[in-house]
């Protein structure tokens, strides 16, 4: 009974996981998350120059820095899907056998 129970949470684990995946790929393409990567990188850039020009509380930078470390967070992750996405267009090449004859040397003894 117990082991029918965790036979059926696996499978509809797996389940939703294809389903997820299926939905992440429909709508994370490539130009997408390349998208977002740009604007992230522009409102990191925004940020610190206006925080370089303004005088504000020691606070605020530290907000301001931590909001840039998420959004740098953010783009890691696109950059991830990104990736992922230009290795499934790349044809996976197969791994070439060949053959290597090893020859015994008989050795003179002394």
């Amino acid at each position: 009974m117990a082991r029918e129970k965790i036979g059926r949470s696996v499978e509809a684990a797996k389940r939703l996981e294809r389903h997820v995946e299926e939905i992440a790929t429909k709508l994370a393409t490539k130009e997408t998350m390349t998208h977002f990567v740009n604007a992230g990188m522009e409102i990191v850039q925004a940020a610190s120059a206006a925080v370089k020009q303004m005088n504000v509380p020691e606070e605020t930078k530290i907000r301001i820095h931590k909001a840039e470390r998420e959004v740098l967070l953010a783009v890691r992750s696109a950059v991830d899907v990104v990736l992922s996405e230009i290795d499934k267009e790349i044809p996976a090449k197969s791994p070439e056998l060949k053959r290597i004859e090893i020859r015994q040397v008989k050795r003179k003894a002394k």
